[in-house]
């Protein structure tokens, strides 16, 4: 017998719950259905429906797609059991309500596969739950992790965000934790539904966390894009703690909202330093690769690869630590490589935008900033709106505009760039105006210029990359060295990468495939 397929799903309304419906209506659209395999057939169970009279049942077929059709119609029962299900073939099952004044809506559908071993993550998670790695999760509409829950991921685990349900994205609300605990072996793996060849961009709209750490607007603003709920705290509680991801891959992910109000890959909303982030990866997201609005938290191995807008921005206040970060950049579809702000609104709002973070290698599009699509992979570091912190030793390469622009005179005195090398950019340093003077003050130790090209071994290869500084490469000196605080690591070198590593330690478990 094959092993019970379960899909959980969260109902919307039950028997006594007052939906609104008011009499002469049709009823209301029912929740998502659960799914579970009996004897080679698939049962269909709903919640149902007040003031429904009966259902109708619709199927489509989700590996080779197609529409839904009706497979069962006026079924008083609030269960059917689909006999005609194919062995290894997935579906997507929805119900209809319908009483004597009309039909509902459609439902959100739920999966379903004979044989398979796969779940629908929906609704909110409001204990300890922990997955299973041998099945395959679709997270399916705004899946949320509540206040005092958690949700526990163990290494292999594959969860695939639904392309069905608009939007569906992971939100860990402020109390509730995440444990995505990867091995570099077997990552965790948050991806597209969407048949691989097929995957693109936003096709879900990825993780989100929101703690109780530092926000520089005031309390009333500090709510998360995406409908994601409040952030911060007053006071902030800067070790707060929401769990842990390591070794961590998030594809294929982003999704607009509405205009200006984006989710991003993953999302760090006022999240306090005693949560552990390293070696996570963001790959092909619409919006920003990793974005930080305020907070304390840390972040240790980062890879950004084809992100549309820019690979790392952060604001609101965030006043962590980074070491080791690469982002590479589509020729033909990026923005920027930091985007980094102080507050919007308030260019002197405290407590400023104020990070530490060390070993850098942001790629641009080509050399000198040549090739792709005019317009696209812009600055390699751009700071603005009063923001403050410190990098050191990063790298800089290969941007169509400029390696460095600095905006905004509240900036200026606030921000340093220091032991780093801005080469082979499209400018180097943008020329606008006199903010990027401080960048070649001799105190601050940087290269700047084509002669201070890293002759980084093949960083704009898009399939094999290969980061490390070669030799005679002006990164193997000048670099600084960091604090010993028991965050950062001892460098001698300049960049994310060590020129003596035999393997980059990127390799194993992050992806490069573009779809």
């Amino acid at each position: 017998m094959l092993a019970a397929l379960v899909v959980m799903s969260v109902a919307a309304c039950g028997d006594d719950d007052d939906n609104g419906t008011q009499p002469g209506d049709p009823p209301a659209a029912p929740a998502a259905p659960t799914v579970t395999e009996n004897a080679g057939a698939l049962v269909i169970t709903w919640t149902a429906v007040t003031g429904a009279d009966s259902y109708d049942v619709q199927r489509q077929n989700a590996t080779g797609g197609g529409s839904f059709a009706t497979i069962a119609d006026d079924i008083t029962a609030t269960t059917y059991t689909d006999d005609t299900a194919e062995e290894g073939v997935g579906y997507n099952y929805r119900v209809i309500a319908n009483n004597e004044n009309g039909a509902s809506n459609p439902g959100d559908p739920a999966f379903g596969e004979v044989g398979g071993n796969t779940a629908v993550l929906s609704g909110a998670i409001t204990d300890d739950r922990t997955l299973d790695a041998d099945v395959t999760y679709i997270i399916t509409g705004i899946v949320t992790v509540d206040d005092g829950a958690s949700l526990t991921i163990p290494a292999g685990t594959l969860l695939k965000g639904s392309v069905d349900v608009s939007p569906s994205a992971l939100m860990v609300r402020q109390g509730g934790q995440i444990f995505s605990q990867g091995t570099v072996d077997n990552p965790v793996v948050f991806t597209s539904a969407a048949d691989e060849g097929d995957r693109k961009r936003g096709d879900w709209g990825g993780v989100v966390i929101n703690g109780y750490s530092i926000c520089n607007f005031p309390a009333d603003d500090c709510v998360g894009e995406g409908a994601s709920g409040p952030y911060g705290a007053e006071p902030p509680v800067l070790d707060d703690d929401s769990g842990e991801m390591t070794y961590t891959r998030i594809e294929f992910a982003g999704y607009e909202v509405s205009f200006g109000n984006e989710l991003n890959a993953l999302t760090l909303n006022g999240v306090g330093s005693g949560t552990t982030l390293e070696y996570i990866q963001t790959h092909y997201g619409s919006d920003d690769g990793f974005e930080w609005f305020g907070g304390t938290v840390d972040l240790k191995y980062a890879v950004a690869t084809g992100i549309s807008d820019d690979s790392f921005d952060y604001s609101t206040g965030w006043q962590g630590r980074g070491q080791f970060w690469i982002a590479q950049q589509d020729p033909d579809d990026a923005d920027n490589g930091f985007e980094v702000d102080g507050n919007e609104d308030d260019y002197d709002a405290e407590p400023f935008t104020d990070p530490t973070i060390y070993n850098l290698t942001l790629v641009g599009k080509g050399l000198d900033g040549a090739g792709g699509t005019d317009g696209e992979s812009v600055d390699g570091l751009r700071l603005r709106r009063g923001t403050s912190g410190d990098i050191f030793n990063a790298i800089v390469i290969g941007f169509g505009t400029s390696g460095v622009d600095i905006d905004n005179v509240e900036t200026q005195g606030r921000y340093t760039v220091q032991n780093s090398i801005i080469s082979r950019n499209a400018k180097d340093l943008q020329d606008d105006d006199d903010l990027q003077d401080d960048l070649e003050q001799a105190a601050w130790n940087n290269q700047i210029g084509a002669a201070a090209d890293p002759l980084l071994v093949d960083p704009f290869n898009r399939d094999a990359p290969d980061f490390r500084p070669g030799a005679g490469s002006p990164a193997l000196a000048g670099f600084a060295t960091p604090p010993s605080d028991g965050f950062f690591e001892a460098v001698d070198f300049i960049g994310a990468v060590d020129p003596d590593a035999t393997t980059q330690w990127f390799e194993g478990w992050t992806t490069l495939v573009r779809n």
